[in-house]
């Protein structure tokens, strides 16, 4: 019997290359919903739809700033309901609830779909791969701390992705973040509020860009959290997988308590 495929599986459960990891897993519908309402293309990323997700993403970005959305938020959370009602491009407002109701609906689906195939994958399953060497370098599954990545992407997102070998979300959130943190000027206003310069603080800060830190810090530190605790699944499956076929006989008879 051999240990590992020479042949690709109709539903594989996961795929390892040297730069990536992905894994097929049960998703909630409503969470993914939920991301897409968020910030539209968050929901797709969290589904693996990376290049759907970023488009979708920086979609809404340029429409948001455009139509100053975000600013027109944060007079609205302020009662300057006039000021608000000034600066919004209401056109383009029209524009961006296309896409989020588009990013809602279809992460939803994908979704669905998502999770029928991971369930015909655990029928099938078929052997896992636990470690590739190619030109981009050495990547294997391993026991991985879900708190760590938790940690890496507080403190910079994408890092915890980097943590978890799935590049290519770890690159668009490393650029995504560093272009959010720059424009909004949260690093010169961290800096004054450290000094005790709060006025100082409150007027660098752009806060058209800033509101979108909040919710693309969350998505980060989420999505490299569920990932890594995902890896860990599949770790294991692939460890059981193997010593049932290479140490269990199929003659093996189990014992029984009388």
């Amino acid at each position: 019997m051999q240990d590992y495929p020479t042949h690709i599986v109709r539903r594989p459960k996961s795929a390892i290359s040297d730069y990536s990891l992905n894994v097929f897993h049960l998703r909630n519908p409503l969470v993914a919903a939920w991301w897409s309402m968020v910030y539209p293309g968050f929901g797709h990323i969290r589904e693996v739809s990376i290049a759907k997700g970023m488009f979708l993403f920086i979609g809404e970005l340029l429409i948001n700033t455009l139509a100053h959305l975000n600013l027109a938020i944060m007079y609205s959370f302020t009662g300057k309901f006039a000021m608000a009602k000034k600066v919004l491009d209401t056109h383009l407002l029209l524009l961006y609830c296309g896409i989020l109701i588009f990013a809602v609906w279809d992460s939803y689906r994908v979704a669905l779909e998502i999770n029928k195939f991971s369930v015909l994958a655990d029928h099938e399953n078929a052997p896992l791969v636990p470690a590739v060497i190619g030109s981009g370098g050495l990547n294997a599954y391993e026991k991985r701390n879900p708190w760590i990545s938790l940690a890496w992407s507080a403190l910079v997102p994408g890092a915890g992705h980097l943590y978890n070998m799935t590049l290519l979300p770890a690159v668009f959130l490393m650029l995504g973040g560093a272009i959010i943190i720059y424009f909004s000027h949260l690093l010169p206003a961290i800096h004054y509020t450290a000094l005790g310069q709060f006025a100082l603080a409150k007027e660098v800060v752009d806060w058209q860009w800033l509101l979108n830190v909040p919710s693309f810090y969350c998505f980060a530190i989420y999505d490299a959290y569920v990932k890594t605790v995902e890896i860990n699944k599949i770790f294991d499956q692939e460890q059981a997988q193997f010593m049932k076929n290479k140490y269990q006989s199929p003659l093996f008879k189990m014992p029984f308590r009388y």
